[in-house]
């Protein structure tokens, strides 16, 4: 089992912060395994000491070891990786994009979504296709009240009860507007979620609740537009498949 698997595996046991690093380590794993610790420290906003505990978890002796041996088995994936099709390239997000999510993170959205008032979708662009078929999953709830205005028209006027869900896989320079909006004075902010594929999109300090879903460094793929779209969509399925769980009983 190589560090990446060893990963996946723990996963379910991490903390918050374990997550974080976690998160940083599968999208940017070779900066991971050739940065100083001060520089991982720095990125992933996690202490030193965070970084040495989450070594030890996984079985290290410290973080120096973890990095050499991520850095051995990235070798070793990039051989093995040469001989890949694209195909098995982007089975093997959709394999990363359900690990990285547990159940109780999932089960803990969908009770928020069932107490708001109203459930806003949005995404520009390429990040619109996962927030219509996110609007067309939830259209089947009967006690979730969802809707997707156009991107020039979202509501101005919100109670804290409700919940916004903006996909973004890169900068999210559509939505800087809308969320600048809550930083007036006395402004009523909804529940906000990012969904995301890059962990250091610049508006995630925005949001309560961020989902960093894994990608394909564009090395590894001739679309990282593809890459991005199928962990989007499988994030969507882990949450559509824990709706119909529920309902069935």
């Amino acid at each position: 089992m190589n560090t990446l698997e060893l990963m996946d595996a723990a996963v379910s046991s991490f903390s918050k912060t374990d997550r974080r690093i976690y998160e940083m380590i599968r999208k940017f794993p070779e900066e991971f395994a050739t940065s100083s610790i001060t520089k991982v420290s720095d990125d992933s906003e996690v202490t030193k000491p965070a970084l040495t505990r989450f070594a030890k978890k996984l079985g290290f002796g410290g973080f120096a070891e973890l990095q050499y041996q991520l850095a051995q088995d990235l070798k070793e994936l990039k051989e093995n990786d040469s001989k890949s099709s694209n195909g098995e390239k982007y089975a093997s997000i959709l394999k990363q994009t359900e690990r990285s999510i547990s159940t109780e993170e999932i089960r803990s959205l969908i009770r928020r979504m069932r107490g708001s008032r109203k459930v806003i979708l949005a995404g520009a662009n390429l990040s619109r296709l996962p927030a219509e078929e996110m609007l067309i999953a939830l259209s089947f709830e009967d006690d979730i009240c969802a809707m997707m205005p156009e991107p020039d028209m979202m509501p101005y006027h919100f109670r804290e009860n409700d919940m916004v869900i903006i996909y973004s896989a890169i900068s999210g320079n559509s939505h800087q507007g809308f969320l600048r909006n809550f930083r007036v004075e006395n402004a009523v902010k909804p529940y906000l979620v990012l969904v995301t594929t890059n962990s250091k999109h610049p508006l995630r300090h925005n949001f309560d609740e961020v989902f960093c879903l894994p990608t394909l460094p564009l090395a590894d793929t001739t679309s990282t537009v593809l890459s991005d779209t199928f962990a989007f969509l499988m994030f969507n399925d882990v949450i559509a498949q824990e709706l119909r769980k529920q309902k069935h009983g």
